[in-house]
């Protein structure tokens, strides 16, 4: 398995702990110029759901 397979497996597993306690989640990824550090990333948060 490649790298970005794994690295995606990885996303899935941690998405589906948060989303199991609670309730739901979002997964977002950024890169721009506006960050400090430029390199791609992803958060897996959760909260108020979006309009």
């Amino acid at each position: 398995m490649n790298f970005l397979l794994k690295l995606l497996s990885v996303i899935k597993k941690v998405a589906a702990m948060v989303t199991e306690e609670y309730g739901a989640c979002r997964i977002l990824t950024n890169l721009g110029a506006y960050q400090d550090s430029k390199h791609l990333h992803w958060h897996i948060v959760n909260g108020i759901p979006l309009r």
